[in-house]
């Protein structure tokens, strides 16, 4: 599970390569997992740092079985920091089972 700010997954102005996060998400959800669910709705957070920010948030959810080689996580880390670059965020947050962290670019 990993959450974006919703502004940002659907206008392309807040990509540095202009295109539609929102359709570069799916495409690779689907080409790497199969499939995706996406949520929104009361789903924000709070984060501190210089100034305090507000962000409401879509959250997108994968299931999947891990290979033998354990590719399949370092593929989504890779790929958010990646759009973590692209839309200009300091951080995505993931979840992986148990683990929580903070994706960079």
């Amino acid at each position: 599970m990993f959450l974006v700010p919703s502004v940002k997954v659907y206008n392309r102005k807040y990509s540095s390569t202009k295109q539609f996060v929102a359709s570069t998400i799916h495409r690779f959800l689907t080409d790497t997992f199969g499939g995706y669910t996406c949520a929104s709705g009361n789903i924000f957070g709070y984060f501190a740092g210089t100034v305090a920010e507000y962000d409401e948030l879509r959250e997108f959810r994968v299931a999947f079985k891990e290979d033998e080689r354990k590719t399949k996580v370092p593929q989504l880390q890779e790929f958010l920091a990646k759009i973590c670059a692209d839309i200009g965020e300091e951080c995505i947050y993931l979840e992986c089972g148990e683990d929580a962290m903070l994706v960079y670019p």
